[in-house]
């Protein structure tokens, strides 16, 4: 067995957070934004008109040349219709779901980037796309990231069991391509409302950029001297722990686990990997 696979590894429901860092924070910002808008979105009026349709006309990804702006490519992905709960649930649920893995595979800085990256990209992918086919309007919604995010979960994990309706086993990469086939039939024949072509953008701009991540060219490094906000997680209090005879404590275990946070699992030592396999022991 190679070396790298002799100690524990993150695994879904025995790995180091359950809510990682990003995938945490994400969900808390978009479900305050949501409540806002049920709050006084939908029930305060400026000249008639509910408070929500301001904010869309400022923040949701409007056409170009009917109210577009630069940075609804990133305001557009924490907005979710007040007028209904379903899509912000679901939304979670699959942010959730599909991205703890990989964020505490690749780290919260690689995965802040992906993350933005296939948003921007549906975005954009939508802007270009939908006027085509006759879909003009305000988007709003994380699904287009959410989608790079099930598409890297695909690739990294293709063989993984997704569980449809909470009953049929089907390989994630099969899932996953259900999904996006329905959502390229859907973009060009249907006419139902649903921003299909931001959710084929961030299934495509994830892919290529896995790709390129796989050939050598990752985006995260070159933003690397960028400080994204480093976020405490909540650890059990312990002193030491005996490894090898040698003492080792608890700043210690903690740091290593600030540096999984920051380039994931695979940019520890041997002795990193050891230490945390064995409080890994401690903890169960």
């Amino acid at each position: 067995m190679p070396m790298s696979y002799r100690y524990y590894r993150p695994s879904f429901f025995r790995g180091f957070r359950f809510f990682p860092s990003a995938i945490k924070y994400f969900i808390i910002v978009n479900v305050i934004v949501y409540l806002l808008l049920v709050f006084f979105g939908l029930n305060f009026r400026i000249s008639g008109i509910p408070l929500y349709l301001y904010v869309y006309k400022f923040f949701a990804l409007n056409p170009v040349g009917d109210g577009f702006q630069f940075w609804q490519l990133v305001t557009y992905m924490f907005i979710h219709d007040p007028k209904g709960i379903f899509h912000i649930l679901f939304n979670m649920l699959m942010l959730w779901m599909f991205g703890t893995e990989i964020e505490n595979m690749w780290g919260t800085k690689r995965f802040l980037v992906y993350y933005f990256i296939s948003g921007i990209g549906a975005g954009i992918t939508h802007l270009i796309f939908a006027p085509l086919f006759g879909q003009i309007g305000p988007v709003v919604g994380a699904s287009g990231a959410i989608y790079g995010v099930m598409i890297a979960f695909a690739v990294m994990f293709p063989d993984r069991h997704i569980f449809l309706y909470f009953l049929i086993p089907i390989p994630a990469r099969i899932f996953v391509a259900i999904l996006v086939f329905f959502d390229l039939v859907m973009g060009v024949f249907g006419s139902d409302g649903v921003a299909h072509f931001a959710h084929l953008g961030g299934a495509v701009v994830g892919f290529v950029y896995i790709k390129l991540m796989y050939a050598g060219f990752d985006l995260s490094d070159f933003i690397s001297k960028i400080k994204f906000p480093k976020f405490k997680m909540k650890r059990q209090k312990r002193k030491y722990l005996l490894v090898d005879d040698e003492i080792v404590t608890q700043e210690q275990i903690d740091a290593i686990l600030d540096k999984i946070s920051q380039y994931g699992y695979d940019s520890l030592t041997e002795r990193e990997k050891k230490i945390l396999y064995e409080a890994s022991k401690k903890l169960r």
